[in-house]
Order: C-alpha cells, then structure tokens, then sequence
C-alpha cells in the first residue's frame, strides 16, 4: 500500500500537471468557508481531513482514488461472497485488443468501445452466455502504457468482465466457452479497425479462484478496482506509475505529457460499471464516487481544527499527508508541536534544517 504521504506528494504531481482540474483544488480548498477538520478514526487508527472539497476523482487523483477503490474493492466481495452463498459461480473474462506506439488514446478507446458493445450483442456470445447461467457483469476498463518496454507499443487498454453466473463449468466446459468467445471477439475487434488479437493474448476466461483472487488482494495490485493505479508489470507503466516517474524526475515531460492525455480521455468515464439489476440484486448500495471520496468514518473523533493561516502553512510546505501521520501516531498535541515547526512558511520564512529534523521525529 502506498504511504499516505507519497499519495499526497503524487496528488500534488497531478495539480502541476492539470492545474485547472478539480484535482488540483482537492483536499487543499476549504469547502463552504468551514474549519479545516483533522479526525481520526476509532476503528483503523488513522487520521482524516474535514472541511475541505475533494474531487472524487478515481482516474487522477491518488488521495480520492486510494479511498474509492477500496470502498468498490468491499462492494465487489461481499457481492461474490453472497453469489457464492446462493450456489453461483464467478469467472473474470480479459479481454484485450492489438495496440501500436502510434495510437491515439482517444480513438483506440473509442474503437474498443464499439467493438466491447457489439461483442456483448452478438447472438453467438449470449447464447455462451446463457449456457454459463450468466445473471450479470462488472466491467473495469485498465490502461498502461508500453514506453519502457522493449517494443514500446504504446496504450494498452483492455477490459476486465466480472461474470456472475449459476454453472460451475469444468476446464473443458471453460476452454469451449472461450474458443468460441474468441471467434466473436476477433470479429469485432477487426471490424471495428483494430485488426485481429491472437487468441493467446485477445481473451482469457479465469475460474472462480482466479477472480476471488484479482478481487481479494490487498493494496494497489486489485485488478477489477485498482488496474489504473496499481505499478505495471513487464515494462508497462499505469497512469500513477506515470505519476511516480513525473514525481522522481520533473524533466520527464513524456510522462506528464501522457498523463494529462489518460486523463483527458477518462474524465467522466466510470471505473466500474455494473449491468443493471446486479448492485440490487446483492444489496450494494448506489452511491457516487465523490460521495464515496467525502464519506467520513461514523467513528471518527474530532482531534482538532486548523486556522486558515496553519493551513496555509502545511500547504506551502506540502505537509498534508506528514501531518496525517502525525495525527494518527502522535495525536493532537504532536500536530500542534508540527504546526509550531512549520510556523510562518506561508510567508516565506525558510525552515531550519534542524527545525525539519524535529518535525520529521514527530513521526516515529
């Protein structure tokens, strides 16, 4: 799991690299002229901000994108483990398209879009479908990109489907069903301009082990809920990775650059999307990713308040995520210690080596 503080130092990355984005005002902007609030949590221990806007943001922002993914990642168990209850089966279905350095984002999603919703009307596929007893999906989208490979073949955007279904096909029962799904698929994909994916790496159609496993893992590494933040595997970097690399080195101007297109391209879109009747079906609640963002813990305690003046302070120093841990492992008294160390930084005032050594020593 990233540290809080390096969630906050990424989110800072993004502000520079989408200033006028609702990211960049997230958990700095005080929302309605209110206290700026520190909570911490009875249950996990951890320490929270009131009173300030957040953007809600899944696809830009590490802070709300860290707290929603977790949130969807206990929507997504407790739905499979109610399924499983009742006698059902769950498969994860991947599916993934050609893709070439030269591709636009925006007209390679658009081309797999078409070819996802016409794959998902065809005849052949629903009668797949219908011999797998399938009730209902969930559909993440993931996307990486290809720089750092050894072919640097660009975006790569590729679907992951999580099936509810009564059948608890066998191995063989699962080779058909993909085989077949297969042919479906490369139609699509071909006729939508996107040309032929192998069968070897268009499709893959994992058992019920396999899609508790993508669901269950902790951390960033969740396939369903967390594929754009998570770090990329085999030279592949995610969005955040990008982020990251931004972050590390500030002349890394490809990667800002990709960036500001992933997230030009995603705004609006949803992580996940549920085909309809499934969230009722197992009792998950509608709600949106920015009142998940906003959502505070029902147990936490109010530790204290900042003036707008200490706020600008932890601002210019970019403290948002040091004081947090301070709060969550030193309490209020330890904050105020912090606060009185960072004092007047709003104004410019340069902060003794020594004065910093001290601040950081409230976090052990």
């Amino acid at each position: 799991m990233e540290s809080r503080v390096q969630r906050f130092a990424l989110q800072s990355m993004a502000r520079a690299i989408l200033p006028e984005s609702r990211t960049a005002k997230c958990l700095r902007i005080r929302a309605f002229d209110s206290d700026v609030q520190v909570w911490k949590s009875k249950e996990h221990g951890t320490a929270s901000y009131g009173g300030l806007q957040t953007c809600g943001s899944v696809w830009t922002c590490p802070v709300c994108a860290a707290k929603i993914a977790e949130r969807r990642r206990v929507e997504l168990l407790d739905a499979m483990e109610l399924h499983k209850a009742q006698g059902g089966a769950v498969y994860l279905l991947t599916l993934t398209t050609p893709h070439q350095r030269g591709d636009v984002l925006a007209e390679l999603l658009a081309q797999q879009g078409k070819a996802l919703q016409s794959f998902l009307r065809d005849r052949k596929v629903k009668e797949v479908f219908k011999e797998m007893g399938h009730l209902g999906q969930v559909r993440a989208l993931e996307v990486t990109h290809g720089r750092k490979s050894a072919r640097n073949n660009g975006w790569h955007p590729h679907f992951h489907i999580l099936q509810f279904c009564q059948v608890n096909g066998s191995e063989a029962d699962r080779k058909d069903w993909t085989a077949r799904l297969y042919m479906r698929w490369a139609f699509y994909c071909d006729k939508a301009g996107l040309g032929t994916p192998s069968y070897a790496h268009g499709i893959k159609l994992d058992d019920g082990t396999k899609a508790s496993q993508y669901v269950t893992k902790w951390g960033l590494e969740d396939e369903m809920t967390k594929g754009h933040t998570k770090k990329g595997k085999a030279g592949g970097e995610s969005p955040f990775d990008l982020l990251r690399a931004a972050l590390a080195d500030r002349q890394d101007k490809q990667a800002m650059a990709l960036f500001r297109e992933f997230s030009e391209c995603f705004k609006g879109k949803r992580q996940l999307s549920w085909s309809n009747g499934l969230k009722a079906r197992f009792f998950v609640d509608e709600k949106t990713d920015e009142e998940l963002a906003a959502e505070k813990d029902d147990r936490a305690v109010l530790l204290g308040l900042l003036s707008i003046d200490q706020w600008r302070d932890v601002l210019k120093v970019d403290g948002r995520g040091v004081l947090l841990d301070i709060a969550a492992k030193g309490g209020w008294h330890n904050v105020q210690r912090y606060l009185w160390l960072i004092e007047g930084a709003r104004d410019g005032v340069q902060l003794d080596p020594d004065v910093l050594a001290e601040a950081r020593q409230l976090l052990t």
